[in-house]
């Protein structure tokens, strides 16, 4: 039995989470998982504050979790509302349990994959893409407003523009839940230019693709996959829109200079896990979009036997990935 033991911070449904989990399982690795969505309505939590050298969690049995060697923030998720609950009530559980939760955590002096103000600072797109461009990566000339008249100024001195959300990608209406995907402005579309005040997003030169590329860090280690979005017609502008499961993927060396720049943008925001998107242009060049410090990657180690998940259970373990 190792003498590691990784704390994972996550989901029940989160699967890439069971997958690494039966890897530190093989190697032997002690795990505690706190699946969020459990808390407060399902599980209770108790934190005792400790010194450093304790983490001052109890278990539901009243047993002391053994301090990390590592932590694995991954991500939250919030259980559903009781039926009989008032919904102010049910918001301020909610708030209360996150600041419980995190705070029990945040001051551990330990490895994070990703440390939870990390990946709180690196979700602003507009942080990352002024980072990236400090760093000098190549990004689209962009726009974030909610000026119609700015918006309107960029689509003519773009030529050709899409639009994303600035930070969430999905919206509930009516009770539904519904994905905003990034998509292309048509000239069409600024007949409704007025509406664009309520929100801002992020708009942008629509670049022509030769791929969309995946880029995968675990620490120092890079996964780089070129997807070939160009080949499905719904694809082309973002290829998660596509419904065709055999959509071509394959590995791709990045340029040393361009390893390095993602290196460094990661160290920059302090992340040791990141799931960076790019465009590599039809003249073969790459463009910087963006980082999601708590991307997915269970499907490239499908299709690609990328070991991505390999590489995260190795770091969790300590085994030298940086």
């Amino acid at each position: 039995m190792s003498d590691r033991h990784v704390l994972i911070v996550s989901t029940i449904a989160d699967v890439a989470t069971d997958d690494v989990i039966r890897r530190l399982a093989a190697r032997g690795v002690r795990y505690t998982r706190i699946n969020t969505e459990d808390y407060p309505f399902s599980e209770t939590l108790c934190f005792v504050p400790q010194p450093a050298s304790a983490t001052g969690w109890l278990s539901n049995d009243g047993k002391a979790i053994q301090p990390p060697t590592s932590v694995w923030y991954r991500r939250m998720r919030t259980p559903p509302k009781p039926e009989a609950m008032d919904k102010g009530v049910y918001e301020f559980c909610l708030q209360e349990t996150r600041a419980a939760l995190l705070g029990a955590i945040l001051g551990l002096s330990t490895r994070w994959m990703n440390h939870p103000r990390a990946v709180w600072c690196s979700e602003f797109k507009p942080f990352q893409l002024s980072v990236a461009a400090r760093i000098g990566l190549s990004v689209p000339p962009t726009v974030i407003t909610n000026d119609p008249c700015a918006v309107r100024e960029a689509f003519e001195r773009f030529g050709a523009m899409i639009a994303k959300p600035v930070r969430r990608g999905h919206i509930t209406r009516d009770g539904r839940t519904a994905a905003i995907y990034t998509s292309q402005v048509l000239r069409e579309h600024l007949d409704e230019i007025d509406s664009v005040r309520y929100s801002p997003a992020i708009y942008q030169a629509l670049i022509p693709k030769r791929y969309d590329v995946r880029v995968t860090i675990v620490g120092r280690k890079l996964f780089a996959a070129a997807i070939n979005s160009q080949s499905d017609p719904k694809a082309t502008i973002d290829w998660r829109l596509t419904d065709n499961p055999g959509l071509p993927h394959h590995t791709i060396k990045l340029p040393d200079c361009l390893t390095n720049q993602l290196l460094q943008l990661t160290e920059s925001l302090q992340l040791t896990f990141g799931a960076i998107d790019l465009i590599q242009k039809t003249n073969g060049d790459f463009v910087f979009l963006e980082v999601n410090p708590s991307g997915q990657w269970l499907w490239l180690d499908s299709m690609l036997d990328s070991g991505i998940s390999e590489a995260v259970a190795d770091w969790l373990a300590d085994k030298g990935l940086g």
